[in-house]
């Protein structure tokens, strides 16, 4: 995986301008079924490749009540979702430059109000997302790992799923369940899978085809 240059500055406010011709960002849910994946450190390393490819790149931590972009990025922000959803900030001073050129939206952790769908979790959350889609042409939504209620909606904001497990065979059974969940919740086709902590070449090749057999077995 590409790695983000730690380097580069991470306390300047990112302020992009809207893609070129109009065009909504690419929505991304970054997801797992089991934590402990790399589902995060796969997000970053994505949005800082993406970025050097000349994309306009969001990293949205949509992990609302155990958040730790901030740690795996080396930030530390004085603003984030949090005082967004509180009114005590605006969603532009809440952006930052993280290392690696692209942007991020920072969650606070051990925040237990967000553990559950609130009504008011849902409509703020929202409403980040009709704001910052039309301002980048990805926006990868950091998730957390399982099928609670607020995975699954934070999931369902995005047009396209990255499931993110390793060859360890309680994620990938984990993995199977979460994939079985958005498929007959959100009638979702088509999942991406990374197979992330793989020892030697081809094992994600492997794996993925044992689970689309599973998947093509007991899913129609």
């Amino acid at each position: 995986n590409d790695c983000p240059d730690m380097s580069a500055p991470n306390d300047s406010t990112a302020r992009p301008s809207p893609p070129a011709g109009g065009r909504r960002a690419r929505t991304i849910a970054v997801t797992s079924g089991k934590g402990g994946v790399g589902k995060t450190f796969i997000s970053a390393n994505l949005a800082a490749a993406l970025t050097r490819r000349g994309e306009r790149v969001l990293v949205l931590d949509a992990d609302l009540g155990l958040a730790n972009l901030d740690v795996v990025l080396n930030l530390h922000p004085k603003i984030t979702l949090h005082d967004v959803f509180t009114g005590k900030a605006k969603l532009e001073e809440a952006i930052v430059r993280a290392p690696g050129g692209f942007s991020v939206l920072l969650a606070g952790s051990g925040m237990v109000e967000y553990s559950r769908l609130t009504p008011e979790v849902r409509e703020d959350f929202m409403k980040v997302m009709q704001t910052v889609v039309p301002r980048f042409d990805v926006v990868l939504l950091d998730t957390g790992a399982g099928i609670s209620d607020v995975v699954l909606f934070a999931v369902s904001l995005a047009s396209e799923v990255l499931m993110v497990a390793t060859p360890e065979p309680t994620s990938l059974t984990d993995a199977y369940a979460t994939i079985k969940v958005l498929a007959m919740q959100q009638r979702r086709q088509q999942v991406r899978l990374v197979v992330n902590q793989a020892t030697r070449p081809g094992d994600g090749r492997n794996i993925t085809a044992q689970l689309q057999q599973v998947l093509n077995r007991f899913l129609s």
